[in-house]
């Protein structure tokens, strides 16, 4: 089983994609069309296939093969031979909001004509996978990623208090619908709340977001308390000093990793409503989530925590138990399993125009 990705960045579908070939006891290899990153030390076959002809070269075997990502998926569609089973595990939504119409029109037009199968990181991505494509739901499996979540973690004693002043972690990258300028400028809505707060920003800018990333450097130096540390490796230690974790997308997000880390800490989080935190996060009993785009809304959701901090840490350790490590790699090892048993996987899932009738 050959596994594609277009890239090395730390994105969260490659993280995930790590740890899953890392996980799996099934026979799996990674063509990579970019070497080192995250796939630097990674114990398994990686092949490197520098563009379209390195990936068609590795790609000449046929077999069940999986793109991580729309443009993986895409150039696997160009260059596979007719014999392979391609499977797209989508980590994105395909939405006009998540996707260029560039990208969603080739998804539509030429990736789907190869792929036999999906596999997506949400029920709302699956969702939007269904709609974009015009496929039928025994054609999509919800699999959760991997998020490095280990059933030990989850042992540890839930948290009674906040610090203080409370201590605002946002973990993700810096992109501009990744939005970190909005919990900057929650703050000052915090204070008039009455609550006094700093806030960390852990993460990087990749694929040409250095410009987003300055204006936010700008906006954070006008901000006291405001940290910026850029890519952090050891995630568990620093939510383990942090109190809150702000989600501040402003499209839906199609998973979330960083909530589910946040979870598994006892760290409660706060996110935009819809999307893939929708189902990380049901099942609270109290609003979790608020407008996309309002510092005053996830200043009040701010609130909101650290009113009922104790019993909020204590559900967010027990809620993340559905999404551990172990959970989802058997679940991913029994849907590839399945597919690979399937003699009807490489099929097209569209008719095929018939001729004009003789």
């Amino acid at each position: 089983m050959t596994f594609v990705s277009h890239t090395n960045k730390p994105g969260g579908g490659e993280l995930a994609l790590r740890r899953y070939l890392e996980a799996t006891e099934l026979p799996v290899r990674l063509v990579t069309m970019e070497t080192g990153g995250v796939w630097q030390g990674l114990d398994r076959e990686v092949v490197h296939a520098p563009g379209v002809r390195g990936l068609r070269r590795a790609l000449r075997g046929g077999g069940l093969v999986v793109a991580n990502s729309m443009r993986a998926a895409f150039l696997t569609a160009l260059v596979a031979p007719r014999r392979t089973r391609l499977v797209y595990w989508v980590r994105d939504g395909l939405t006009d909001s998540a996707m260029s119409p560039l990208a969603l029109a080739l998804t539509k037009h030429v990736t789907r004509r190869r792929v036999s199968h999906y596999i997506a990181n949400s029920e709302w991505t699956a969702g939007t996978v269904r709609e974009a494509l015009r496929v039928g739901i025994d054609k999509v499996d919800v699999v959760y990623s991997m998020c490095g979540v280990t059933e030990e973690m989850l042992d540890r004693p839930a948290r009674t208090r906040p610090h203080t002043p409370v201590r605002l972690l946002f973990l993700g990258r810096l992109s501009p619908w990744k939005a970190p300028d909005v919990a900057i400028r929650a703050l000052a809505s915090l204070r008039e709340l009455g609550i006094e707060a700093t806030l960390t920003i852990a993460g990087g800018s990749h694929f040409g977001e250095d410009g987003y990333a300055a204006k936010v450097a700008a906006l954070a130096a006008e901000e006291p308390g405001v940290s910026l540390l850029g890519h952090v490796d050891d995630v568990q230690a620093l939510l383990a000093s942090h109190d809150v974790l702000v989600h501040c997308s402003t499209v839906p997000e199609p998973f979330g990793q960083v909530i589910v880390q946040a979870l598994a800490a006892g760290v409660p989080p706060i996110a935009t409503a819809g999307g893939g935190p929708h189902e990380l996060l049901a099942g609270s009993a109290t609003d979790l989530s608020y407008r996309a785009g309002e510092p005053a809304a996830l200043a009040s959701g701010v609130v909101r925590i650290v009113g009922q901090y104790a019993r909020l840490s204590r559900w967010a350790t027990q809620r993340a138990r559905n999404f551990s490590d172990e959970r989802a790699a058997v679940r991913t090892d029994a849907v590839l399993a399945a597919l690979v048993r399937d003699p009807r996987i490489g099929q097209r899932t569209h008719p095929i125009k018939e001729g004009p009738k003789r």
